[in-house]
């Protein structure tokens, strides 16, 4: 059973036959944004864009936490004709999470899913889990229903005058739901329904003191990014208006929080001329060291975890599956473990480690490039056939690839390659542009 899918559902409003995203399991260790997803209602949820009608499809699924050992599924009552039914149903949702996992996870909680009749009860079962409480749950119930109101606001005069009685309640927690609206609204393909969040998050971005906030610390990160030097950055902590802009501006600059920083920042705090100037700084030098800390910990930590990782792919019996199934966690932190992995075996002389490695590097690469595009996929296999014969092979398998934007790709490559100094590449790239437009040129006859 796949996680989700595409379906087409009658609108009840208008009839009009409708694209949607059907989700089946929400597996929040594979893909961390499902929890948010159902916290915020979005899970299976429609939106028809010829009415604008909006409504949950009302479907079973399976929301599962490794970590915390949560089997949860969402089975309304409409589901099944009879107890025979629903429980086959059951059997599936849990069938389709024990089969994706290795035998030494597929624990005794899986067997025994909770079952829930409504989508309210799972939600706290899953934010109880969390150690959230009621007053907490009601709380984000009241932000998702005051973005409903403001996303059905009848005009723009009266969603400002929305914003500004609601200002108090307008936090980062609303900008985030509202985000991931956008986000769902973009990936069911429903453009006039994200035009519509839009319009309500620039709205919210002008209006509300958090949307200052927002923009203030936008403005700052985009500065330090325009002039990235120890200098630039300690005005920019100086002048940050809250302890989170703060924070985001020390993770962005932190290779800059060295010796010189902080020799620069002890002598601001010397010949500041108040005392309340001087305890300011020096609280502010306090924190920069704090947060530097909590950085450099989760970073060593990252890397433990990356490394444990490299370490059982190189023992499993199957490191495809494992790879597949921890996809979200080889990232530039595992190549750099795998990296310096590869030059420590090469330096020791380990011949059977260095070939190891090489397998898990490939394994990996051959993952990432299944989720490039159908053309880059196509560039990438070009690039490294260097025979004449079997490039005109790979253009003549992949035709309806070889489009007239594809050429225009493969130009702007070479033109960059020769203006690298790159010859032999720009070569080899002015050779394939000329098999793909004479290919182009015989379709278009």
């Amino acid at each position: 059973m796949p996680e989700a899918m595409l379906a087409r559902v009658t609108c009840p409003n208008c009839r009009n036959q409708v694209q949607t995203i059907v989700e089946q399991v929400l597996d929040v260790r594979e893909d961390p944004n499902a929890k948010m997803r159902l916290l915020n209602g979005l899970v299976n949820v429609v939106a028809c864009p010829n009415c604008g009608m909006q409504g949950a499809l009302n479907l079973p699924f399976l929301y599962h936490d490794p970590e915390k050992e949560l089997a949860l599924i969402y089975m309304p009552m409409e589901v099944g004709r009879d107890d025979l039914e629903r429980q086959q149903a059951i059997g599936k949702l849990t069938g389709a999470v024990m089969n994706g996992l290795p035998s030494e996870e597929r624990k005794g909680y899986l067997l025994q899913p909770q079952i829930f009749l409504s989508m309210e009860n799972l939600i706290e079962r899953v934010l109880e889990a969390d150690g959230i409480t009621h007053e907490m749950i009601e709380e984000q119930r009241a932000k998702a229903e005051l973005l409903q109101r403001m996303l059905e606001a009848p005009s723009a005069e009266a969603l400002e005058a929305m914003i500004e009685a609601n200002d108090d309640s307008i936090d980062a927690d609303l900008f985030h739901m509202l985000n991931m609206n956008l986000e769902m609204a973009q990936a069911a393909d429903q453009p006039h329904l994200a035009q519509h969040l839009l319009m309500v998050h620039n709205k919210l971005l002008e209006l509300s003191s958090e949307g200052q906030v927002i923009q203030a610390r936008s403005k700052m990160v985009k500065a330090l990014q325009d002039e990235p030097s120890r200098d630039n950055l300690l005005e920019l902590l100086i002048q940050a208006p809250d302890e989170q802009t703060r924070e985001l501006l020390v993770v962005l600059g932190r290779p800059l929080l060295d010796y010189a920083f902080f020799q620069s920042l002890t002598n601001r705090i010397e010949l500041a001329s108040e005392e309340a100037q001087k305890e300011q700084l020096r609280a502010l030098r306090s924190e920069i060291l704090s947060i530097r800390e909590q950085i450099d910990e989760q970073t060593r930590a990252l890397y433990v975890e990356r490394q444990e990782l490299l370490r059982d792919l190189l023992l499993s019996d199957d490191p495809e599956a494992l790879a597949r199934r921890r996809f979200s966690e080889l990232d530039q932190a595992f190549f750099n473990v795998l990296t310096a992995s590869l030059e420590q075996a090469r330096k020791e002389g380990d011949v059977g480690t260095v070939e190891a490695l090489q397998a898990i590097w490939a394994l990996v690469l051959q993952l990432m490039e299944e989720t490039l595009p159908p053309e880059l996929q196509l560039f990438n296999r070009i690039m490294a056939t260097e025979n004449e014969e079997e490039i005109e092979e790979l253009l003549e398998e992949n035709r309806d690839l070889v489009t007239e934007q594809f050429t225009q790709f493969l130009e702007q490559v070479e033109a960059r390659m020769r203006e690298e100094e790159k010859a032999k590449t720009a070569d080899h790239l002015a050779l394939v542009l000329e098999k793909a437009k004479g290919l182009v040129a015989r379709e278009a006859v």
